[in-house]
């Protein structure tokens, strides 16, 4: 029998999954948000926030940017950012806001291999594996087919309400440029512009594909990927376990003496990451998430102007008394041995 009001409209079901930005509304417990503050050793200058009830991920006040939790466990994602992720991210104009959960592990493996088996990571080499794709508001990285080898496999794959997990953190803290792509700007397409096919770094990373997955703490240190950790001895360096005369990968990491007369291994990591600094949180004191085509630096401040770095974890910080080492995070890892 009808009433004589407007027939109720269904709405069509959205997954989860599915929502951009703009959509998916913050999902998950204080508690955990807090406990990756601690694990990640975010220092409290990089302000970060976690987000009111019904917040989006473009929410963010100015002045601050949107992460993801699973950027730093699945992703092996850490604060400060290395140079390489900066670079990736400036040749495809891209922001690091935008990027998927499951294309980001894509980076830092790819990083990551290429340290391990002492190669320099560039952009032109990542360029050549992958390309990038667009869902749903973000940006993500294909494998590339048709002549080029893979140099990794098992990409992470149901990554659950990821987009629900975020929080606010100063824009400082990542101290480059990054432009918010709008979809009218289409995706980036970068051609390969390198003969790749007979180059050593080509050969070494096609030779033995490794599986994507989440790493150990020291597995990353021992790259130059992350900072979280302080070692027993301050000469130390982590290294695979060595089983006869062979390494097996599944062992675990152990801490080695670095030589006499080498430096210690926070100086020889350093230089692979952007550190934030007092400049830094200055230059993007004002700049506002999501404005379409804009890059984000405020014209009226200079990033570098400014020589105080902020520490970038409590490890690093060498005049701790007790530098009791970080529990490693469970996860299996793959690539070369690092050797002092």
């Amino acid at each position: 029998m009808s009433t004589g009001g407007n027939p109720t409209k269904k709405r069509k079901y959205k997954p989860k999954n599915s929502l951009g930005p703009d959509r998916a509304e913050i999902n998950w417990k204080e508690e955990a948000f807090q406990n990756l503050v601690r694990d990640m050793g975010f220092q409290s200058e990089w302000g970060a926030q976690f987000p009111t009830q019904n917040s989006t991920a473009l929410d963010a006040p100015p002045g601050y940017i949107t992460l993801y939790a699973t950027f730093f466990h699945e992703g092996n994602f850490r604060l400060p950012m290395t140079k390489f992720i900066g670079e990736v991210l400036t040749n495809y104009e891209l922001h690091i806001s935008q990027i998927n959960a499951s294309g980001l592990p894509r980076i830092t493996h790819f990083e990551f291999i290429c340290w391990a088996n002492r190669i320099e990571p560039t952009f032109e080499m990542f360029n050549v594996f992958y390309y990038v794709s667009y869902t749903g508001g973000f940006y993500s990285f294909n494998s590339r087919t048709g002549g080029v080898s893979p140099c990794s496999t098992n990409p992470p794959k149901s990554l659950h309400d990821w987009k629900q997990k975020f929080f606010y953190i100063r824009r400082g803290v990542i101290p480059i440029d990054m432009h918010y792509r709008p979809e009218s700007e289409g995706i980036p397409r970068v051609n390969i512009s390198i003969n790749f096919v007979d180059q050593e770094w080509y050969k070494v990373l096609t030779w033995k594909v490794t599986s994507i997955s989440q790493l150990e703490e020291r597995a990353l240190v021992g790259v130059g990927m992350s900072m979280l950790w302080a070692p027993q001895n301050p000469k130390g360096i982590p290294v695979y376990g060595y089983q006869g005369k062979g390494i097996s990968w599944d062992s675990a990491m152990v801490d080695a003496i670095l030589p006499e007369g080498k430096p210690m291994w926070w100086d020889q990591i350093r230089e692979h990451f952007l550190h934030p600094t007092s400049g830094s949180f200055a230059a993007y004191a004002n700049a506002i998430l999501g404005e379409d085509g804009v890059d984000d630096l405020d014209d009226t401040a200079d990033p570098t102007q400014e020589e105080v770095i902020v520490l970038s974890s409590e490890g690093y910080d060498r005049s701790r008394e007790d530098q009791t080492p970080r529990s490693p995070r469970a996860g299996p890892t793959q690539g070369a041995a690092n050797e002092p």
